[in-house]
């Protein structure tokens, strides 16, 4: 199976492309494509490439197709729902999709394969679930992209907003949403992102791949996080525009490109969510 650095366990292949051995110091019984030979992982088949991370590509090519949207004979997508749903006839759902109770799903969305939506969820129109992002290096000339194997993982009780995008985990991770996410429309979250629970986007936001948000935040219309970037803490606000380009550890609102700390996001603010009243 392949699978991304932090989640590779007995039997996976992953790659590293550094030379510190701290980062890989936890695999064991796998195989891992590398640059160098490194010494103490003893457990591990080291196989040295000139570009560990275009052989893993090159390998995501070769796994059979997982996403597939297939219909049975009575017409219906092959997957799998709860009580009190009301998918609308224009949806496409992926095989092996699960479906809580009491979800919505609007006109022309589509769900891909090896996603999971949590009760009283509503999906709104022309939104995509799992979709797969533009990973790629350079095979020569070529660009080689990474065949994105993951899913995406939709807590209870969430809203995302018509004309939206979450892209789908890479190899054996999840892009996920905890219980109580707000999505305003037209907004892209990147493959790998984690938005923790009660946290709300305005329109128009886009997290790059990997990113971090902590729960019971607020990020303003038309806000971008770059990839990998973190939001550690609560009662963060992002203002409208604002870029972040590095992990924030503490509370306040944030404003400008790049973020800076404006005030304290104590007490009332205009137009935010007063999430703990």
């Amino acid at each position: 199976m392949l699978s991304i650095l932090k989640n590779a366990g007995n039997g996976s292949i992953t790659y590293f492309v550094g030379d510190n051995v701290e980062y890989i110091k936890h695999l064991n019984n796998c195989k891992l494509f590398c640059k160098q030979l490194f010494d103490g992982l003893d457990n591990v088949e080291q196989i040295v490439v000139d570009d560990p991370q275009l052989e893993f590509y090159k390998l995501s090519h070769q796994v059979e197709n997982q996403y597939t949207f297939n219909k049975n004979e009575w017409g219906q997508y092959n997957y799998l729902k709860g009580d009190n749903c009301d998918i609308h006839p224009t949806a496409v759902i992926g095989d092996g999709v699960v479906i809580g109770n009491n979800v919505t799903i609007g006109p022309n969305s589509v769900i891909y394969s090896k996603t999971e939506i949590g009760d009283g969820t509503r999906i709104d129109a022309n939104c995509s679930i799992g979709t797969e992002g533009m990973m790629w290096v350079w095979n020569g000339d070529e660009k080689m992209f990474l065949k994105q194997l993951g899913g995406v993982k939709i807590g209870k009780n969430c809203i995302v907003g018509s004309n939206s995008a979450i892209v789908r985990g890479s190899a054996n991770e999840y892009t996920i949403l905890e219980n109580g996410v707000n999505i305003a429309p037209g907004c892209l979250i990147g493959h790998g992102c984690y938005v923790g629970t009660n946290t709300h986007f305005a329109n128009g936001i886009k997290l790059g791949g990997s990113s971090v948000i902590g729960e019971y935040n607020f990020l303003g219309s038309g806000s971008i996080v770059t990839p990998g970037t973190k939001i550690m803490c609560q009662d963060v606000i992002i203002g409208a525009g604002t870029t972040v380009t590095k992990d924030i550890l503490e509370e306040g609102v944030y404003i400008g490109t790049p973020a800076v700390r404006l005030k304290s996001a104590k007490g009332k603010l205009s137009g935010i969510p007063n999430w703990r009243t």
